[in-house]
This record gives structure tokens, sequence and C-alpha cells, in this order.
């Protein structure tokens, strides 16, 4: 899949990661650490333009490669970067992945992480004719929780070691979504 393709919804634009988003990418992470940063530890107020420039290198490798699908989010009336969007963790042999969202502090609770992700889904499904999308997020991260939810996703468990912060397992909810979710919510 080429890393041009661009996605729009009312509110946003989403495409892949650019060098021109450098900055916007830093200010956007760096700013987050209190709410981003106890779910992703990649997220610190130390994040800074060589982290940004290192990140969108991956982003876009990852488009090349077809082993993740990042979309940034942008409010089509600033411009603003508000969050990513990713399809990660691709695995061929069960025609599945993970789906992952963060939004910036300074604009969550606007319905974006649900908006961008529907995108995100009908890609996973459509494009990439995926058969099922897993999110895993932290027992005690409501935000995610909800969004996970609003999306149509079913709870199905609580997975010991699921993920990895900060270099420690950590247990994760596990939800999924199958096209037929998807298809349902619209």
């Amino acid at each position: 899949m080429q890393a041009n393709l661009e996605f729009q919804t009312e509110r946003l634009l989403l495409r892949a990661l650019n060098r021109i988003d450098v900055i916007a990418l830093r200010d956007a992470i760096s700013q987050s650490s209190d709410t981003v940063g106890p779910w992703l530890d990649w997220c610190h107020e130390g994040f800074d333009d060589l982290d940004a420039e290192a990140w969108i290198n991956r982003s876009r490798q990852g488009w090349l490669t077809g082993s993740s699908f990042e979309l940034a989010a942008f409010e089509i009336e600033t411009g603003t970067l508000v969050g990513c969007i990713y399809i990660s963790s691709i695995d061929s042999v069960a025609n599945m992945a993970n789906l992952g969202y963060w939004i910036a502090t300074a604009s969550q609770g606007r319905g974006y992480a649900h908006e961008a992700s529907e995108i995100a889904a009908t890609l996973a499904f459509s494009h990439l004719l995926l058969t099922r999308l897993e999110l895993v997020m932290d027992p005690a991260n409501q935000a995610s929780i909800r969004i996970a939810e609003k999306l149509g996703a079913t709870y199905e468990c609580k997975a010991r070691n699921r993920y990895m912060y900060d270099g420690s397992p950590k247990e994760g909810l596990v939800y999924s979504l199958i096209p037929e979710d998807i298809l349902r919510s619209h």
C-alpha cells in the first residue's frame, strides 16, 4: 500500500507522517506526557526533534515494507496534529494485527480517537483484507477502554504479560474487532 494515501472525515485528515511533521509530532508527544505517558512509555517530556525524526522514519519504513501502517490525524480546521492511529504487529498467518491510537492531551475528549480508529479499521479490513484487529490496553486506561467499546470491539480477556512497558511485561485487556463489527456500526 502506498504511503501517500489520505483519508478524510468531517473533522480530520488522516495521512502518513512526513518529514515536515517533525515539530508537530515533537510538540504533540512532549506535551502529552501526563496523559499519554502512563500508558505508552515512549511519550515523555524529553521527546525531541531527533526522536520525532526517528519516529517518522520508522513510520515511513513500515509503510514501505507493509509491516505497519500509521496514520497521523490532523484537524482539518486548524491543521493541528491531534494524534496517530496505527495498524501494527501484522500477522499474515493469522491474518490479524493490532490497532492502536494516541491523542495529544490538548485534543483529548473530542472523539478524535474513535473517528480516526474507524478509518484505520476500515483500511485494515477493506484494503489489507485482515480478518481481526486486537486492541490491547492497560486495565486502568479508562479512555482507551471507552474508545474500544464505542468502536464496537468485543472484550475478550485480561491477558498476563500481554505488552511491554518500560522493559517490563504488563497485564493487558484484549478487545477485538472483526469486519462485521465495523459494518454493523455504519
